[in-house]
């Protein structure tokens, strides 16, 4: 008898051992992904404050598409010391995945407001990603950007030089 409830009592406490150890393990896994997400973020807010006035177009070089976000930026991720460079940042959905790219020659006419650089180019920065999708006001300087359904805002404030005018 007093084996009998030893076994009893020893399965109910391996089970809520058990029970304790997957909720324990599902809690990292999901405070690992907030915090990729919020790094991500962090890299998204950097470069885009830091986007670059091109004076020649006297507007700041950023452009979008429902999934690629393009910007010239002071903050780069790879090429920390090239100082300016293309960001690019490509969505696909079939993969869930968010790539990147960084080209130090942005001022190159290939990489206009057009340019999609292919996946097998690009660097996988973020997998598991159930959405991306980015809009750009020009008037407001706000990029709008849903990521994993959570909705962020960030705003260009990068310095544009004031200009003389000289009649």
């Amino acid at each position: 008898m007093a084996v009998l409830l030893l076994a009893l009592i020893s399965a109910m406490i391996y089970s809520v051992l058990n029970v304790g150890i997957r909720f324990s393990e599902k809690g990292e896994k999901k405070l690992l992904a907030v915090g990729r997400e919020l790094g991500l973020a962090d890299l998204l807010h950097r470069q885009i404050k830091g986007g670059w006035y091109d004076e020649r177009k006297k507007k700041i070089v950023i452009s979008t598409d429902d999934d690629i976000l393009r910007i010239v930026t002071r903050v780069p991720l790879f090429y920390t010391s090239a100082g300016v460079v293309l960001a690019v940042y490509r969505y696909d959905p079939g993969e869930r995945a968010l790539y990147y790219q960084e080209k130090r020659d942005y001022y190159l006419s290939d990489y206009d407001d057009e340019y999609v650089p292919d996946y097998e180019d690009m660097f996988c920065l973020m997998a598991d990603l159930d959405s991306f999708l980015v809009e750009y006001d020009e008037s407001s300087r706000v990029v709008a950007i849903e990521l994993n359904e959570r909705e962020y805002e960030f705003t260009a404030w990068c310095r544009k030089k004031e200009l003389s005018r000289r009649d």
